[in-house]
């Protein structure tokens, strides 16, 4: 069962004149062996969520007896959801991608030049070579952690500066593997 996290945060255009935007929440979602979602929200509440999407860009869903009809749109790399007349933006992410979130690694708006290990493991693959060009987001290293490979993607767009790794080393949490200039 997949468990995943949902990042809802205020868009400003959502915020009346004279309003404070809310404060970003975070949900955690748990696929359950039946099918139906688990939904913890900020304040831990736990809801059983029934959903399913009879097309691309609709969802259906029953929590706690209502219905529910989403809209849902890709943009960049959030969802923009539209539930009856509510618009909001959410970012859904699984538990390795927010791991490295919280290790700062990836995410938009990084600071810094460089990319560092969000975990401990062995460089299996450098995707880039210095002086290429990257777009954020880009894959550039694969860093092998517990028997899985993670795709290390580039946090800005710009040119590698300087590779600071190599196939088959071993790398700690917080490592500078690639700096992009």
């Amino acid at each position: 069962m997949a468990t995943y996290f949902i990042n809802n945060d205020a868009v400003e255009s959502d915020v009346a004149e004279g309003e404070e935007a809310a404060q970003p929440r975070s949900y955690e979602v748990k696929t359950l062996e039946d099918g139906r979602y688990r939904l913890v929200t900020p304040d831990g509440r736990e809801l059983i969520v029934d959903a399913y999407a009879p097309e691309h860009g609709r969802l259906q869903m029953i929590v706690e007896g209502q219905s529910y009809d989403a809209t849902v749109r890709q943009q960049d790399a959030v969802q923009a959801v539209q539930v009856r007349s509510e618009f909001h933006e959410v970012e859904v992410l699984n538990e390795r991608q927010r791991r490295m979130r919280a290790a700062g690694v990836g995410s938009r708006g990084a600071d810094g030049p460089d990319l560092v290990s969000p975990m401990a493991g062995k460089v299996v693959s450098v995707a880039c070579a210095e002086g290429d060009e990257v777009a954020e987001g880009d894959c550039i290293i694969i860093v092998e952690a517990m028997k899985m490979e993670n795709d290390l993607k580039a946090h800005v767009g710009g040119n590698i500066a300087k590779i600071h790794v190599a196939e088959g080393d071993a790398v700690e949490v917080g490592d500078v593997l690639i700096s992009i200039e």
